[in-house]
């Protein structure tokens, strides 16, 4: 019998959503003051961006090479290290590739950014050329790093 008691109780669950309902709608009017609130203040926000257009990304970062990637005794020849002029986040640019374009003749030189180099506050990378070493004119140049 206690088990007919158990299934008794269980069917005035069904009284509680109505229950739910009518505290719901007193609840209504408070909620809708919010969010005549909140689209007054809604409409001042989408006014604003609407105006102002986001400035596009740069398709280059600018560097200039320093030089060599060198130890005590050795340099290599292939990889060099370059610093930024531009203002940019230079951990994002590992993996990227950048062209030199020698102002003399029209030779291009090409390849990618494999590491940071030195401190974060100096920004520095290091760069790796495809072909053949980097000349000795090369330094001092300066790269398009593409984003």
């Amino acid at each position: 019998m206690s088990e007919k008691k158990k299934t008794t109780t269980k069917k005035p669950a069904t009284k509680k959503p109505a229950a739910k309902k009518t505290t719901t709608t007193a609840k209504k009017p408070a909620a809708k003051t919010t969010t005549a609130k909140k689209t007054t203040a809604t409409k001042a926000k989408t006014t604003k961006p609407t105006t102002a257009k986001k400035p596009k990304k740069a398709k280059f970062v600018k560097a200039q090479i320093i030089g060599y990637r060198r130890n005590n005794r050795l340099q290599t020849t292939n990889q060099a290290i370059a610093k930024l002029i531009e203002e940019y986040n230079h951990k994002a640019l590992v993996g990227k590739r950048f062209i030199l374009n020698f102002s003399e003749s029209d030779a291009v030189a090409s390849g990618l950014v494999t590491a940071v180099h030195g401190q974060p506050k100096n920004k520095q990378v290091r760069l790796r050329f495809e072909k053949a070493g980097m000349t000795s004119h090369a330094i001092n140049q300066i790269i398009e790093i593409q984003l």
